[in-house]
């Protein structure tokens, strides 16, 4: 807590200087002034504490929608871009919908609005810090540019097997698109695997779409290391069909279980 209050080297230094002047003069003084400022400064970090306080409680309270809000606003567009503004906003967002009136409530509102702008940032950079924390590990799979189609299937499948879920290869033939079938925890998920080098367009989500109805599967999923073009975006948020990288794999859990893609 005290690193708060010497954060300042002039607020220090002046401190300092009054209490030594004010000791030499009148020491009963110096030593009440001392405890003013101190109760002061301390009052304002036991604020600062109570916010991100409150700021954690909250994004751990939503971190899956967080995080899945996240995984989809800062993944590549069609031409490849990836652009944070949009997450910025919906975390704005969640700001002022969500912790601003608990601030207001707990009346330490008001140490955001001298500075609004700056607050603001460093309570989007605390609640990115707690979604990272909540991140899966890292996976021991590899990726290869080189691999060929049935092996991104294979390498799709060791990710989800790693993530813990009970993923299977499909035949290849009277799957009617499926190429893996995933389940965990009563979920059972029909997923569409597509090794490109150009842009994954509509057909790949059709056929993940009628995958999963054949399948009698809640969620259809396409998993591509390429990009889509936008119609296959607009299309798949016309039938609920998640659209995902394969680095997204390890979040699989999260993305079904915050409602995303159900149909």
């Amino acid at each position: 807590m005290f690193r708060y209050l010497w954060r300042h080297k002039a607020f220090s230094t002046v401190l300092l200087l009054l209490f030594g002047v004010g000791f030499y003069l009148h020491p009963i003084a110096a030593w009440a002034g001392l405890a003013a400022l101190l109760f002061l400064r301390l009052t304002k970090v036991h604020s600062l504490l109570l916010i991100y306080d409150l700021t954690d409680r909250a994004a751990l309270r939503h971190v899956r929608t967080l995080a899945t809000k996240r995984a989809h606003m800062l993944s590549p567009d069609e031409y490849g871009n990836v652009s944070d503004e949009a997450w910025d906003k919906h975390l704005n967002t969640f700001i002022k919908k969500t912790l601003l009136p608990e601030f207001q409530r707990r009346k330490v509102d008001h140490l955001l609005a001298k500075d609004p702008k700056r607050s603001v940032a460093r309570l989007r950079t605390r609640i990115n810090r707690i979604i990272d924390r909540c991140q899966p590990a890292e996976q021991t799979v590899e990726f290869d540019d080189g691999m060929t189609g049935r092996e991104f299937e294979l390498y799709c499948r060791e990710v989800l097997q790693e993530a813990g879920w009970r993923a299977a290869l499909t035949p290849g033939s009277g799957d009617q698109g499926a190429d893996i079938i995933a389940e965990k925890d009563g979920r059972r998920v029909v997923i569409q695997c597509k090794f490109y080098n150009g842009t994954v367009g509509n057909k790949a989500v059709q056929e993940a779409y009628a995958a999963a109805a054949f399948q009698d599967a809640p969620y259809a999923v396409v998993v591509t290391n390429s990009v889509y073009t936008r119609s296959a975006h607009q299309l798949a948020h016309k039938n609920g069909v998640l659209l995902m990288h394969h680095t997204d794999l390890p979040r699989l859990e999260l993305i079904v279980t915050s409602g995303a893609g159900s149909h």
